[in-house]
C-alpha cells in the first residue's frame, strides 16, 4: 500500500483555506492521482495539532472534508519511531554524516516516522529532504508538486511512471463533488479533463 507522510507545509498546502485557481487545480490533480494509486495520507498527530490550533473551526472543517474523500490516518510518534530515531542518530554519528544534525528535531522525528510507517515523505524544507535521503526515505517536494503542469500530464512522483494507458486518470468519485463547495468550478473543470475513458 502506498503511504504519504505529510509535514506541516504539505498539510497546509492540501487544506489551504483560501481559493486560488492554479493552486486548486494542482491540489485536486494530486489528490486524484493519490486516489488512483490508492494512497493513504498519513498526518503526524503533532502536525495536525498545530494545524488545528492555527486554523480553528475552518481548518477542522477542511480536514473533515478531506477525510470523507481520501484515506487519511493520523499517526503518533510511538515507541517504534523513537527507536528508529535513535538508530538513525547512531548511524549518522558513526558515519559522520551532517545531514542528520542539520535537520531540526521535528524533521528528524518525521523521517523516523516515515521509516517505520514505510511511507514517502511529502514536504518542503531542504534539510528535511537531506535527512530523508540519509534514511533512504523517498521525498516529494511540495515545490515540485505546486509547479506541475496541467492535470492530464500529472503523475504522483512516488512510484515509477507506468504506461500511458495505466496512468490515465479516472473520474472523481461522487464524494469528491461535495468536498470544499467553494471549489465547485475547479472540480467541474477538473472532471472534464479526467472523465474521458482510457483508450
Amino acid at each position: 500500500m502506498l503511504r504519504c507522510l505529510l509535514d506541516a507545509d504539505a498539510l497546509a498546502w492540501l487544506l489551504r483555506l483560501d481559493s486560488d485557481p492554479a493552486h486548486d487545480e494542482h491540489r485536486l490533480a494530486w489528490l486524484a492521482e493519490a486516489q488512483r494509486q490508492r494512497a493513504t495520507l498519513l498526518i503526524p498527530a503533532a502536525v495536525l495539532a498545530d494545524w488545528l490550533v492555527d486554523t480553528g473551526p475552518a481548518g477542522d472543517a477542511a480536514l473533515k472534508a478531506l477525510r470523507t474523500a481520501r484515506a487519511v490516518e493520523v499517526v503518533a510518534f510511538d515507541e517504534r519511531a523513537a527507536r528508529e530515531l535513535s538508530r538513525l542518530h547512531v548511524f549518522a554519528s558513526t558515519t559522520d554524516d551532517d545531514r542528520w544534525s542539520r535537520a531540526s528535531r521535528e524533521q528528524r522525528q518525521l523521517v523516523a516516522l516515515a521509516v517505520v510507517r514505510q511511507a514517502s515523505l511529502v514536504g518542503e524544507a531542504p534539510r528535511l529532504d537531506a535527512a530523508a535521503s540519509l534514511a533512504g526515505v523517498a521525498f516529494v517536494s511540495m515545490g515540485d508538486i505546486a509547479s506541475l503542469g496541467a492535470p492530464p500530464q500529472l503523475s504522483l512522483p512516488l512510484d515509477p511512471v507506468e504506461s500511458a494507458q495505466a496512468t490515465a486518470a479516472t473520474a472523481l468519485s461522487p464524494l469528491d463533488r461535495d468536498v470544499f463547495s467553494e471549489l465547485a468550478q475547479a472540480f467541474q473543470a477538473f472532471d472534464s479533463l479526467v472523465a474521458a475513458p482510457p483508450t
